[in-house]
């Protein structure tokens, strides 16, 4: 009987465990994937993103990364579904930077940030 016991509370105790993990990774109805497209023409060493109302262009979004000209990087908003549209700040490698402003982030799923200081997106 004791072994019984265990082998049904071992199981209890999986099922618990693998409902908590499956919940923890639910997305939120405000989770959003955005990908960037750098098509700048340089590298990007920092990216900043706020919300269009913001005053202060927040932290450094990249981190260590520098984002090669061409190649593209991925932004969840589940974190940042304050705001439906969105400043972006790029700066360079050379000291240059370049802003897009109010783009918004909830009905694309793609931004290209233009040489041009356009951007266009799909």
């Amino acid at each position: 009987m004791k072994n019984l016991w265990h082998v049904v509370r071992t199981f209890a105790l999986a099922a618990v465990l693998l409902v908590g993990t499956s919940a923890v990774n639910v997305p939120t109805a405000d989770a959003k994937d955005v990908t960037l497209i750098n098509r700048t023409g340089y590298d990007i060493i920092v990216l900043n993103c706020v919300p269009a109302s913001a005053t202060d262009w927040w932290e450094d979004i990249l981190g260590n990364t520098i984002w090669a000209n061409g190649t593209s990087v991925t932004i969840n908003f589940e974190n940042w579904a304050t705001a439906e549209k969105w400043d972006f700040k790029a700066h360079y490698s050379d000291g240059y930077s370049d802003e897009w402003f109010n783009i918004n982030v909830r009905n694309v799923d793609t931004i290209v940030l233009n040489k041009d200081g356009t951007n266009s997106y799909y």
